[in-house]
């Protein structure tokens, strides 16, 4: 049965905004190159009669160099539109008159890094490599480049981090606010926007609602701990030495006080019988008063507050009332990690889906990563053929990617899983632990299953309870957990989902087999107390999904801020 996607939106044109400058991506096309580009011989009369046909270039300049003993000035100008850029000819002219006007004040303006507006023709190229140029009429310095001397404060390119020499991605990190005007930073860019347009694109065609979640949040979806505490108590001032922060203590005695009658004693007996009797009764979890603890009660929200580590509990309430939804915003994780595959501060994207079993999740978790690939070899062709050859990227990425689409993912279970590994120990495959039923499946033995037995995307199911969340549907064996792992190659696990336990009583039962206490989540059994129904959902990290479409590296290289121990920069 096929469902019915969301109506299309209503086709509306911006009646105002229009750009005073044509991008780079739109000038190298195919379809403006052929309709604006005139020949060298033409080119001539237009380009010193007619201003009405000049058309406006801005952007950075990415080389400069001079030719004809300094006559001519060449520009290669990028404005991150695409991947490509478009070679800009300025010409000196005589002692009276500069053919292109504003050519000294382009000549001295430091080179690359320089931001231009340029106005001119577009002509046929009689160099090789290039189609079209941009002959220029005007030329407009927007901002030069103060990298001559270490203060920044005479221009030139001595000191510009970014110059024209090849950087590592490592020192490229160290200058976070530039590296966006590297190819492979801005290409890493345009196709995390991509991404997130096919993301939201999917799932609207689908007709899941999009819901925003909380980032304060009291609760710990996945039960690690590693949370960022959020508290006002340290006050705004950080160079304060007289910080003290409230704790609980015990409670003072009046040494001049008259000792307490009986009657008083039975009262106050009575009243903390009362008081233990209703927090035993109460659903919500009651804070501990343990003496020289931090007192929260103090602070801004009343308790201690944390940023989130996922939106998936949250999107359950709206699950249960909206049917198919799904969040997809910044989650934290406070985890001392320092590999190229964690960080400190990101996305995740969490769809969950209301009457709907494990079947239907690994379904819509499969269609969706194939339409994120299928969408990047379309949409983001000049891209991925960029990472394909750069030192940076990966060879044969395009393949790989469409291997993704070409067939069905494999399925099968955790312990079928493990019955291959074990096999292929047992073959002499040295793995960096030994395959056991139990164990959480490290990368190594992920990526084994994937890429070396399967050669394809794979999805493992029914994993250990002892090793999944407290949320995820216990099996009938009542050893294993409903839950899927996607995994794919180069990266492992990409995707985390599960059906979700919509029984109370077992909810219940495995909050406490795993150390949580029900009350610090009664507003989740609510969802099972009234109304309950079966659904599931799934987890995707999205910067490893774009790291798995670019073939980079590491996970820092593909957000424009990363954040991880020891680095908030910018």
């Amino acid at each position: 049965m096929t469902s019915l996607a969301n109506p299309p939106p209503p086709t509306v044109e911006p009646k105002l905004y229009r750009r005073n400058r044509i991008r780079v991506k739109e000038l190298l096309s195919d379809e403006f190159v052929k309709a604006n580009m005139i020949s060298q011989e033409d080119s001539e009369d237009l380009f010193e009669n007619d201003d009405k046909e000049l058309i406006t270039v801005c952007g950075w300049t990415r080389t400069q160099r001079n030719a004809n003993k300094g006559q001519l000035l060449f520009l290669e100008i990028s404005d991150g539109s695409c991947n490509e850029t478009i070679q800009c000819i300025l010409e000196s002219g005589d002692e009276n008159t500069e053919k292109t006007k504003g050519f000294k004040e382009a000549k001295s303006s430091g080179g690359t890094g320089a931001s231009f507006q340029l106005k001119g023709i577009l002509v046929e190229s009689p160099a090789s490599g290039q189609a079209v140029e941009l002959k220029v009429k005007e030329a407009i310095v927007l901002g030069a480049v103060y990298g001559g001397d270490p203060a920044g404060e005479t221009v030139g390119g001595a000191y510009y981090p970014i110059s024209k020499k090849s950087h590592t991605l490592e020192s490229m990190r160290e200058h976070a606010h530039l590296r966006a005007r590297t190819r492979v930073h801005a290409a890493a860019m345009r196709i995390r926007h991509a991404m997130a347009f096919a993301t939201h694109n999917f799932f609207h065609r689908q007709g899941f609602l999009y819901i925003h979640t909380p980032i304060i949040t009291c609760a710990d979806c996945e039960g690690a701990g590693e949370q960022f505490g959020v508290s006002t108590l340290l006050g705004t001032d950080h160079h304060a030495t007289d910080v003290e922060l409230p704790k609980y203590e015990e409670p003072k005695v009046d040494p001049d006080a008259k000792p307490l009658s009986k009657k008083e004693q039975k009262r106050l007996a009575k009243q903390k019988e009362k008081e233990a009797a209703e927090k035993a009764k109460s659903q919500k979890l009651i804070d501990e008063k343990t003496i020289g603890a931090v007192d929260y009660s103090k602070d801004f929200f009343g308790r201690r507050a944390n940023l989130t580590v996922s939106g998936q509990l949250n999107v359950e309430t709206h699950c249960c009332a909206l049917s198919d939804v799904y969040t997809f915003g910044p989650t934290f994780r406070a985890e001392n990690s320092f590999t190229s595959r964690h960080l400190a501060e990101f996305w995740m994207i969490e769809p969950e889906i209301a009457f709907a079993t494990l079947k239907e999740d690994m379904d819509l978790a499969e269609d969706y990563l194939k339409y994120c690939v299928q969408y990047a070899l379309e949409c983001c062709a000049e891209d991925l053929e960029f990472f394909e050859n750069n030192e940076h990227g990966e060879k044969g990425l395009r393949e790989r990617l469409k291997n993704v689409i070409d067939k069905p993912f494999v399925r099968l279970t955790y312990t079928e899983g493990i019955e291959i590994l074990q096999k292929a120990a047992a073959d002499g495959f040295e793995f960096e632990e030994k395959p056991e039923w139990g164990m959480d499946l490290p990368t190594q033995m992920e990526r084994y299953l994937c890429e070396t037995h399967f050669s394809q995307p794979v999805i493992l199911t029914d994993y250990p309870k002892d090793i999944k969340a407290f949320y995820m549907k216990l099996n009938d064996d009542e050893k294993t957990v409903a839950a899927a792992d996607i995994l794919v190659p180069k990266i492992g696990e990409i995707v985390g989902g599960s059906q979700r336990e919509h029984r109370l009583d077992v909810l219940k039962e495995r909050c406490i087999e795993t150390g949580l206490d029900p009350k610090a989540v009664w507003w989740y059994l609510d969802l099972r107390k009234y109304g309950t129904v079966p659904h599931a959902g799934f987890g995707l990290g999205f910067e490893r999904l774009i790291l798995f479409i670019t073939g980079l590296s590491n996970i820092r290289d593909v957000v424009p801020f990363p954040r991880w121990p020891g680095n908030a920069e910018f």
